[in-house]
Parts: C-alpha cells; structure tokens; sequence
C-alpha cells in the first residue's frame, strides 16, 4: 500500500499527540461547575476578643481584616469582633500604639466558626524632640532680650514691688509657713522652760537686768 496517496494516514502520529490534550480540555470545558467548586475556599465566621498583652482588658477600634480583599471590621467598646473570611486567608489586626498582629486560617479548616483571643502587644511611638526657637543662635536671643522695652505701667509696677518699705511691709503681715510656725512654737517652749528654771531658783526675771548691771559696775567687788 503506497502512503503517499494517504496523507492522512501517513501524519497520523502528529495528529495522536494533539489527540490527549484536547479531549482533556473539552473534559475540562464539560464541568465547570465541579472546577469552580474545588476553587471556592470554605467560608469562615472569625470571632474573638482582642486583650491588651496578659490582662483581660479589651482594646477599642482595632482594625480586623484581610489585605487586598473588602472583608473587614473593627472591635467594639469591650473589645469584641466578628468578620466573615475564608480558610487560608492571612488576618491582620492592627491598632495605634500596638504592634501588628496576624492570624492564619489553615486552608484545611473544615469548620464553620473560629474563635480567638488575640493578644495585642504595646508599642508606643516615640516622636523626636522638637526645640522651638524663633531665633537663629543664642546670641540674637539675648539681645532681643536685652532690647525688650516694658511699658511704663508695667515698670511702674515692677519698681513699686520691689521698694525696700513695702518688701518689709508684706514681710510683717504674710503668714508664716509650716516651717516658720515650727520655730516660732520651738523658740517659745525653749523660753518656757528658762523662764521656770529661774523662778525654780529664785531668781526672777525681771531682776535680771539690775543683777547684770550691778556686775558691770563692780558691786559685789570685795572692799
């Protein structure tokens, strides 16, 4: 038999190759429904509470979702969150002054629900120090200082504080403080206590300053 009259007979071989792949894309284009079955992942139900490190206060308005994707929420007053996700999906929870935490929901999980408590760990942000000074060195500080003009009312004033008489003044009337009470009551006690020595001995107090006298001049000198 001569295959050169057969043209198709003699590529056969070529066309058993082609064969394979394209009966399994017409097996595959036969059942989407199955294949977009086996893609769609398992809806979740992710719940939980989100505490602040060890203790069980619940921190507000943390942020729960997933990146890339719409589904998120946020925890309530006491702490508490609930937000639909898939297996498989990477769950962020974030918040201002708290490092970022993630959850991973295992692709293998078959159940409907899944409850957590997240613990959030504290990081506070610490911002540069920032010196506010309106001049450029300090030497232009110090003569704008030196340059500052008061108005006569408030020189006036100034003067009239500082006057020797008044400071003396404000100094008899102001009420001693705690600690000048505690003298003044310690000073007296001391005199107390002097004053009934003397009279213990016979000397009175208001004797003492003829006796002090009389020793000055000599009184009780031996003739």
């Amino acid at each position: 038999m001569d295959f050169s009259e057969h043209p198709f007979l003699f590529n056969a071989k070529p066309f058993k190759r082609l064969l394979l792949p394209l009966l399994g894309l017409l097996l595959f284009l036969c059942t989407p429904e199955q294949a977009a079955a086996q893609r769609q992942a398992r809806v979740v139900q992710l719940s939980g509470f989100v505490a602040t490190g060890d203790s069980l206060y619940g921190v507000t308005g943390v942020s729960i979702f997933v990146p890339g994707t719409g589904r998120g929420t946020q925890s309530n007053e006491y702490g508490f969150f609930s937000v639909p996700v898939l297996a498989g999906d990477s769950v962020l929870f974030s918040a201002i002054g708290f490092k970022r935490q993630y959850l991973i929901i295992p692709k293998t999980y078959s159940s409907e629900s899944y409850s957590i408590i997240m613990q959030m760990i504290e990081d506070p942000t610490e911002l540069p120090t920032v010196d506010v000074f309106p001049w450029a060195t300090e030497r232009e500080f110090r003569e704008a200082v030196a340059n500052v003009k008061l108005p006569d009312e408030g020189r006036t004033i100034a003067m009239r504080n500082l006057d020797p008489e008044r400071l003396a003044e404000l100094f008899k009337t102001t009420p001693m403080d705690g600690s000048g009470n505690f003298k003044y009551g310690m000073e007296q006690q001391r005199l107390q206590q002097q004053n009934r020595h003397m009279i213990q001995t016979g000397i009175s107090p208001f004797a003492i300053p003829a006796l002090i006298k009389s020793l000055i001049n000599g009184d009780f000198k031996q003739k």
